[in-house]
């Protein structure tokens, strides 16, 4: 049986995977209904406001001509909801087709779920299996959980570094560091994200698009922190209209001599200097963006990992040797011992072409911070 379980949960995942990036701010979630140990119907949430991914499921073994659903079995990889926010609540659709079983990968935390979904179900008989792939399961919806327990986007942090620990040459050329494989991955990375982020120095180096270029995908909305100095309109992303871009600034006329061609839209902040990371992770919350990749430069990725906002990291290692001019991707004083050094657990490693993929999140973002109520 659990064989079995895994088996059609591992369905489920890959279908809730085609969520990422588009259900925000609802979590993506997949389903599969197995009748006599055959799928019967898939389905995944596409965007807020559509159906979930339960319903889509039901509908498609509709489509397949199954009309009676008292020997089947859901699986699913977030908890049912039990709620009405945008849509009506699945736990009740799942007990009105009279499901025999639901399996459940993870347990829903958002406060008008966690749990609530699971005692609907079972009040009706209906027999419930939870924690199938857990661990896999959390980590789909990991962009969600942070929003709604931390009233925050969640943060990535991604740099590519040579075998030493260098970002760039020290000319500031970075181009190209990383191999084809893990350009394509870095552009995957803004696909399923919300936001992605750079600070005014990377602008003003490197003239960035931060668009989907190297996969079929979509652009994230692309957000530039500024500093104390104001920034020429000819760069690229304010003038290509390819993506909503956002300048986060202090200044209430941010440009040098001239306007974009392109509809920017500025966030001030009202302390000079530099914005807080949490404070425009807080903004992009409000703005039903809950997931961010911050791709640089070294001074902003420093910020993120001293406020201690950065949730997850992706670094590539690419079989190159710098040397000491070259810059490195942390600008910020972190530890004086090992001790103190910054840790990730739940490590993973990949191979990229000639390069290495490591990822893992920081160790104390295991624990729960204040939660957002949200209707999905």
């Amino acid at each position: 049986m659990i064989i079995a379980d895994e088996k059609f949960m591992s369905e489920a995942l890959m279908l809730g995977r085609k969520g990422l990036g588009r259900t925000s701010p609802n979590p993506p979630v997949g389903a599969v209904i197995v009748i006599d140990g055959e799928i019967a119907g898939r389905g995944w949430h596409k965007k807020a406001g559509a159906d979930h991914a339960e319903i889509e499921a039901i509908n498609d073994a509709k489509k397949n001509g199954i009309n009676s659903f008292h020997k089947a079995t859901i699986y699913v990889t977030l908890e049912p909801c039990c709620h009405w926010g945008k849509r009506p609540p699945c736990a009740q659709r799942i007990a009105e087709e009279s499901f025999i079983r639901v399996v459940i990968g993870a347990i829903d935390p958002n406060p008008c779920v966690e749990g609530r979904g699971i005692d609907i179900l079972r009040n009706k008989g209906i027999e419930i299996t939870t924690g199938i792939l857990e661990t896999q399961a959390c980590r789909l919806i990991e962009h969600f959980a942070t929003y709604i327990t931390k009233n925050r986007a969640y943060l990535a942090i991604k740099w590519a570094q040579s075998i030493d620990g260098k970002i760039a040459a020290a000319d500031g050329s970075s181009r190209w560091l990383s191999s084809e494989e893990s350009l394509r991955f870095a552009h995957m990375l803004r696909d399923t994200h919300d936001a992605v982020i750079i600070g005014a120095g990377t602008l003003r180096k490197d003239n960035p698009q931060l668009t989907v270029r190297n996969i079929e995908g979509r652009n994230p909305v692309r957000v530039i922190i500024g500093g104390m100095r104001k920034l020429r309109c000819d760069y690229n992303i304010f003038n290509d209209n390819k993506a909503r871009t956002i300048l986060v600034t202090s200044h209430i006329s941010p440009w040098i001599d001239c306007e974009p061609e392109g509809d920017i839209e500025i966030w001030h902040f009202e302390n000079n200097g530099r914005p807080t990371i949490g404070w425009v992770l807080r903004k992009l919350a409000e703005n039903d963006l809950i997931s961010a990749i911050m791709e640089g430069g070294s001074t902003l990725l420093g910020q993120a990992v001293t406020e201690n906002v950065a949730d997850r990291l992706y670094v590539i290692i690419t079989p190159k040797i710098i040397g000491r001019s070259g810059i490195t991707a942390i600008s910020a004083e972190l530890a004086s011992t090992i001790s103190q050094a910054k840790k990730l657990i739940n490590v993973e490693t990949k191979r990229m072409g000639d390069d290495i993929l490591i990822t893992g999140i920081f160790e104390d973002k295991i624990k729960r911070g204040k939660l957002r109520i949200v209707h999905r």
